[in-house]
Order: structure tokens, then sequence, then C-alpha cells
């Protein structure tokens, strides 16, 4: 069947990119990807490349405490599949490279499609290529331009593909941000005003990956009554993440009003 599937290493991804276009590779908190943007632009060249229609796009990312506000956003939009392995103690992402090995082999197995399109770097997934080549389908790579000579892709995995274009950060630029957090401050100031914006933004985000049933339980809570634990622990641990310490008082009230304000906004 002509159709060609997209598969994206998040991790290859936004270490990659951040160190283009930023300077050095960020923690994911530090980062803001226009997730409806990015994958459209994907299905777009996808399309083009394969000169034929996408099955799907396949997100791969690692995580220690289950889906985060960021993995829920991308899961929820069209055509988009993700699949999460796990971060061990180290920080170290494990288990993505089997995952792709085996959506890569299976839908070439099974003749689902006949292009693949691969947004990776790890030399592992060589032989993956290998298989699927061997099942009638062409690889496509699409790698992010490197910062340096020494490149961020290996060179056996590029030369395993069909095809090889890279993403330069021109491209990059419209789709990956980079979140300003500043530290803790004991005056007020447009520093600490800065960081309660991005609260805002913050609880904008987390809203969007809230199911109808969380968003009634949270819009029919009196004024003063607090969120649900489960949600107000994720909603605070997120925004820690960003920030890289403990959130001050006057961020965790900011932040709750926010999602509380976002949610009634939405339709």
């Amino acid at each position: 069947m002509n159709r060609i599937a997209v598969f994206v290493d998040a991790g290859y991804f936004y270490a990659s990119a951040s160190d283009l276009l930023f300077g050095a590779p960020l923690r994911r908190g530090e980062l803001r990807l226009a997730n409806a943007e990015f994958t459209e632009y994907l299905k777009q060249q996808a399309e083009a490349i394969a000169g034929c229609q996408l099955l799907r796009i396949y997100w791969y990312d690692g995580t220690n405490s289950g889906p985060s506000a960021a993995h829920l956003a991308m899961a929820y939009l069209d055509n988009v599949k993700l699949r999460l392995g796990f971060v061990n103690q180290s920080g170290e992402q494990k288990g993505v490279d089997g995952l792709i090995f085996s959506d890569l082999t299976n839908l070439a197995r099974n003749r689902a499609i006949s292009d693949a399109l691969l947004i990776a770097g790890d030399e592992d997934l060589r032989v993956g290529v290998q298989q699927a080549q061997e099942h009638g389908i062409r690889v496509h790579l699409l790698g992010v331009e490197p910062k340096d000579p020494s490149g961020n892709e290996s060179a056996a995995l590029q030369r395993e593909a069909d095809t090889r274009r890279q993403l330069d950060a021109a491209t990059l630029g419209q789709f990956l941000f980079r979140r300003e957090f500043v530290g803790a401050s004991t005056e007020p100031g447009a520093d600490t005003d800065r960081n309660l914006a991005r609260m805002q933004e913050l609880a904008g985000e987390y809203a969007a990956t809230l199911g109808a049933a969380q968003r009634d339980m949270i819009l029919q809570l009196p004024e003063r009554t607090p969120l649900p634990h489960e949600l107000d622990r994720e909603l605070l641990l997120r925004a820690s993440e960003l920030l890289g310490r403990k959130l001050e008082e006057t961020e965790k009230r900011v932040l709750r009003g926010a999602l509380r304000s976002a949610i009634t906004a939405s339709p």
C-alpha cells in the first residue's frame, strides 16, 4: 500500500534542535514545541517526499513518571501516536530505539506502508532500516542540521537510508522556542513578572490535556476549594521542572488560578 509513516525520536530531535538553535542541548522543560504546526509540517514533508498519503506520525519519547502534559498534548493530535519508553535514574532514555525498530519492521512486514520518514540519529536503528528495506520499504532520513562537523547522526545509519535531508535552523525556529525562566527573586520586578506570565502559559497548555470529566470537575469546584490532589501535583511538578526549582507560593497561586481561567475560557 502506498502510504508513508513518520517516526520521530523526540530525544534526538529536542537535543539536536536546541543545540542548533540555542547553542546547547537544553532540558525538555526549557523548550516549547508548536505541536500542531510541527506535525502538520512533517505530514506535508512526508507526503511530498513519498508522493503518497500519510498513515500516521509515531512520536517516541522516554518518561520516568508516566506521560507528561507535553506528551498528552502531542498524543491528542490527529494522526499522531505517542509511544513511550522510559528514562532511567541516570537520565538516559531507554527502550525508544526498540519501539521504533518494532513499529518500523512490523509495518513493513505487513505492507501497511511503502515509505518511512525517520527523524533519528542512533546507529542502533540501522538494522531496523535494513529489515524494512528487505520488505520493499524506502526509508528516508530527516536529520537536524548539525552545529559542528562531528554531526549528530550515525554515519552508518545515513548510509543505509534511501534518501537524506536535514532540518535547518530557519525551519526549526518556526516551531521550537525557548522558555525564558529565571531564578527566584526577593523583590518584585521584570523577572518575577516574566515567570508569572510563563506560569499562565503552562497552565493553558496543561488545561488542553485534560479530559471533559476533569474539566467539569474543576469548573464545579467552589472558588477557594483546592484542586484535586493528582491534578494539582502534576501541574506543580511540571512547573517546577521548567524552573529547575521549587515554586514560590505566589507562583503556585498564579498557576492554579490560571488553570481555572484557562478551563473556563475554553470552548
